[in-house]
């Protein structure tokens, strides 16, 4: 079997660390697949050993994307070339998240000459991604194809029955298919680097806004005897300020507190997960939940912030995850001008349909607003970059406010017994000979399916899904 995965590029961590466990997954399965991997930048890691740049592939908008039959061709030509012959699938991860317009259309045109796919997106343009979502409105119509050769596949539960919901009257079929978690050598786990910083709390991901860095920052702040850290730097230039803005303003707070620990140090990723006295997480969306279930498998505690309607998946799969808040409150006398966030938020959420052209419920504003303030406290999580950087410059001025905040959010890690039971759950439901065994599994069943007519799935359902006032984040408005 010859199968060509597809994805924007291959920078360390997410899609690309999928990727690279996909392949390692079919080696230690035995399962025999030729596969090249297609990217829009160089491959600079060492676990995909068949990667191809693709000219045109990479992260781009509307106006500089190439054209849909450049691009198509040249994928085409260039897994062709590497493995000698036409993909018997193509595997393509997040094509409908809006970062290269190009690339639904591309693969409209490829599903046109009957070839075979497992779309596989790990987050959605219609969740919270409005600037997304209007990079693909010349393509959305195209976003989704459809036939019995065409099949995808979900992280989670949530993301299932969504596009079971859109598929409904189409010929193709969603499958779950959770990421697989690898096994990592366990005399790495309590192993301390002189160059790293003690009690380090290390959140591993690269900085994107729906990480939450200013979250960080507040944990930071309240708990000034332990150091806290993210891994990577973003990726998307557009971000890039917006981190460099965080990083300026958490020094002129004097915060034990590094954004991009990775970028400067020598150290390696599990050197830093090795050194680290716990994981962290502050992020307030996620397609799969990765960070929720990786620390245990370095036999690392993990504390922060759930995300209930991702978690709950793993802990119906007896994954202990009790030790995690679901809200950061603080109150709303912290705000510079605290009868203006209504205001914001009804700004926010018209934009935010608007953006989506999507009228806004009647009752729209209330819901959101009841959401996000409760008891005249607000969620922390929930708010924008300015009224986070609101708080923590008033929090840092009250020592006795800063103590209320850190009883509400204490870095309870879990005990041993714990980490011991939450490790052997994620090894044995996430699997990653299992994950390739059924990765290869729906291969073939897409493979054998007979042909049917193309068409193209309404997205509308799947936003409809995702779109409500109640789940508004002011970090995810823009």
């Amino acid at each position: 079997m010859k199968v060509a995965i597809v994805h924007y590029h291959l920078e360390p961590g997410g899609v690309t660390r999928v990727i690279e466990n996909t392949l390692q997954a079919w080696k230690d399965a035995g399962i025999e697949i030729e596969a090249v991997v297609l990217s829009g930048r160089q491959y600079k890691g060492s676990g995909i050993s068949n990667a191809y740049l693709v000219q045109g592939l990479d992260y781009t908008t509307p106006e500089n994307a190439v054209r849909a039959e450049t691009l198509s061709k040249e994928m085409e030509d260039v897994a062709q070339m590497a493995l000698g012959s036409v993909p018997d699938i193509w595997h393509i991860h997040n094509h409908s998240l809006g970062k290269n317009p190009a690339l639904p259309l591309a693969l409209a045109k490829l599903a046109q000459k009957g070839a075979r796919m497992l779309l596989h997106p790990h987050d959605f343009a219609e969740d919270g991604r409005p600037g997304n979502y209007k990079a693909l409105s010349e393509s959305y119509q195209f976003l989704y194809p459809s036939t019995s050769g065409i099949h995808y596949a979900a992280l989670n539960h949530r993301d299932l029955s969504y596009l079971q919901k859109m598929l409904e009257d189409s010929p193709s079929k969603a499958h779950l298919l959770a990421n697989a978690i690898p096994d990592y050598d366990e005399n790495l786990v309590h192993r301390k680097v002189p160059s790293l910083p003690e009690n380090l709390f290390l959140y591993p991901v690269r900085a994107v806004r729906r990480k939450n860095l200013g979250e960080l920052a507040l944990l930071s702040l309240v708990h000034p005897e332990k150091y806290f850290a993210n891994s990577l730097g973003p990726t998307n230039p557009n971000f890039q300020r917006e981190f460099n803005q965080w990083k300026q303003f958490t020094s002129e707070l004097n915060l034990n507190l590094t954004y991009g620990l990775g970028e400067k140090s020598t150290a390696s990723f599990l050197d830093m997960v090795a050194h680290a006295e716990a994981i962290v997480s502050t992020s307030i969306a996620e397609g799969f939940g990765l960070g929720f279930l990786e620390p245990w498998t370095f036999g690392k505690g993990l504390c922060g912030r759930n995300i209930p309607e991702i978690t709950k998946d793993f802990e119906n799969l007896g994954i202990n995850l009790q030790n995690l808040y679901s809200r950061c409150e603080v109150s709303l006398d912290f705000l510079d001008k605290p009868k203006k966030l209504r205001t914001s938020i009804q700004k926010n959420l018209e934009g935010f349909y608007q953006s989506y052209e999507v009228v806004l419920p009647k009752n729209g504003v209330d819901q959101a607003y009841h959401s996000i303030v409760q008891n005249g406290k607000v969620d922390f999580g929930r708010l924008d970059e300015c009224l986070q950087k609101q708080i923590l410059t008033k929090l840092s001025g009250s020592k006795i406010e800063a103590d209320r905040i850190r009883e509400q959010i204490p870095l309870n890690l879990p005990t041993g017994d714990v980490v011991e039971r939450n490790q052997k759950a994620v090894k044995l439901q996430f699997s990653q000979i299992e994950y390739g065994k059924k990765l290869y599994s729906i291969y073939n069943e897409v493979l054998s399916a007979k042909d049917a007519q193309l068409t193209f799935a309404h997205g509308r359902k799947l936003l409809d899904a995702f779109l409500s006032p109640k789940r508004l984040n002011l970090l995810r408005t823009s």
